[in-house]
C-alpha cells in the first residue's frame, strides 16, 4: 500500500513547512493539497511572498485547531536597509522616501527599547487588512488612498543581532499575534529619523514549530514519490498543550461524535467548574473540542 492511498481524506495533523522566497502562503496550501491528496489544508499566520521559514500547515480535522496557532507566539529574524521607505515597506516595493542619514550601532540600540512591551502600530498600505471590505492591499495598487487604524500589539523580545555596515542591521525578534515585521522597520527608521524596509525576513518559528524542523515543499514531494513515512506530520494534539484534556470511554465518545452532550463523573473535575474549552479525547485519539459546564461536557467542534 502506497503512502498516499494511506492519507488522502483521512489524513489528520499538522506540517511544519519552510517556505521559500517569492511564494505565497495560498500558494502552499495548494502545493500541499496536490502533493498529499489531502482535501482539507489550511495555514496558521500568512508570511509575505518575500518571507521564508516556518509556515505551519493544518491537515484534515486538525483545520478546525488553525484558531489556536494563530493566537501563538512567533519569532522572526529580519534586516532593515535604512536610508529608503518603499510603498511597501520592504524590498518588494516602490521607493516613496529617501533620506541620506545613517543611524550607528549606538543610536539603534538605544531606541529598540522604545519597541519592546505594548505598542501602537499602523499596519502596512500593502497588507491583508480590510477597508470597508476590501483588502487593503488590492486599493493600494490602485493608488486610492488608505488610512488604517493603529492598533495596539505585544512584542516581547527585539534586539539587534548585527551591524551589518551602516546601510544595514540584522534583528530578532518575538513577538504575539498582530505584529507587522514591516510596520516595525518602517517605524524604528522614523524614529532614528531616517526611512527604512525590510529587505530580508525569516519565521523562525510559531509556537512549537522550528525553523530547523522544517520541510521544504519540494522536499515533501521527494518523500510522497518514494511513498516513505512522512514522519513530518505532527498530531493534532500539538497545537493544543495549552487547553484541559479529558478522556472519556467508548459510549461518551460515540455520544460526543454525534453532537450529543454527556455527564462525566471523575474526581479529577470539579463539577462547579466552568470550562469554555475543553480537548476530549477517548485512548488518546482526538474527539472533539468541547466546553465542560458543571460535570457536562458539550462538544463544539467534533474531530
Amino acid at each position: 500500500m502506497t503512502f498516499r492511498s494511506n492519507i488522502n481524506e483521512s489524513i489528520c495533523g499538522w506540517l511544519n513547512i519552510n517556505k521559500e522566497y517569492n511564494i505565497t502562503s495560498a500558494r502552499v496550501v495548494s502545493e500541499v493539497k496536490k502533493i498529499l491528496g489531502a482535501k482539507k489544508v489550511g495555514h496558521a499566520g500568512t508570511l509575505d511572498p518575500l518571507a521564508t521559514g516556518v509556515l505551519p500547515i493544518a491537515l484534515g480535522a486538525a483545520t478546525k485547531t488553525v484558531k489556536f496557532m494563530m493566537n501563538a507566539d512567533k519569532t522572526y529574524e529580519f534586516e532593515i536597509n535604512w536610508g529608503n521607505q518603499t510603498d511597501t515597506d520592504d524590498r518588494e516595493g516602490k521607493t516613496i522616501a529617501e533620506s541620506t542619514v545613517r543611524p550607528s550601532k549606538q543610536e539603534i540600540e538605544n531606541d529598540l527599547i522604545k519597541f519592546i512591551g505594548n505598542i501602537y502600530q499602523r499596519p502596512p498600505s500593502f497588507s491583508a487588512k480590510k477597508v470597508n471590505g476590501i483588502r487593503s492591499y488590492k486599493l493600494a495598487r490602485e493608488s486610492q488612498p488608505i488610512k488604517l487604524s493603529k492598533r495596539s500589539v505585544k512584542i516581547k523580545k527585539l534586539e539587534l543581532l548585527k551591524y551589518i555596515n551602516s546601510d544595514y542591521s540584522r534583528f530578532f525578534l518575538k513577538c504575539e499575534k498582530g505584529v507587522y515585521v514591516r510596520s516595525l522597520a518602517r517605524d524604528l527608521a522614523l524614529k532614528l529619523g531616517t526611512y527604512g524596509h525590510v529587505s530580508k525576513l525569516c519565521r523562525l518559528s510559531v509556537n512549537n514549530f522550528y525553523y530547523k524542523d522544517a520541510i521544504l515543499l519540494a522536499d515533501l514531494s521527494k518523500l510522497v514519490d518514494k511513498s516513505a513515512e512522512l514522519k513530518y506530520l505532527k498530531p493534532l494534539s500539538i497545537v493544543l498543550d495549552d487547553i484541559p484534556a479529558i478522556d472519556v470511554d467508548f459510549n461518551k465518545a460515540n455520544k460526543l461524535s454525534k453532537g450529543q452532550k454527556v455527564y462525566v463523573l471523575d474526581g479529577n473535575l470539579n463539577e462547579k467548574e466552568v470550562m469554555d474549552e475543553v480537548y476530549i479525547t477517548y485512548k488518546r485519539n482526538p474527539i472533539a473540542l468541547a466546553k465542560y459546564e458543571r460535570g457536562f461536557i458539550l462538544p463544539k467542534k467534533i474531530f
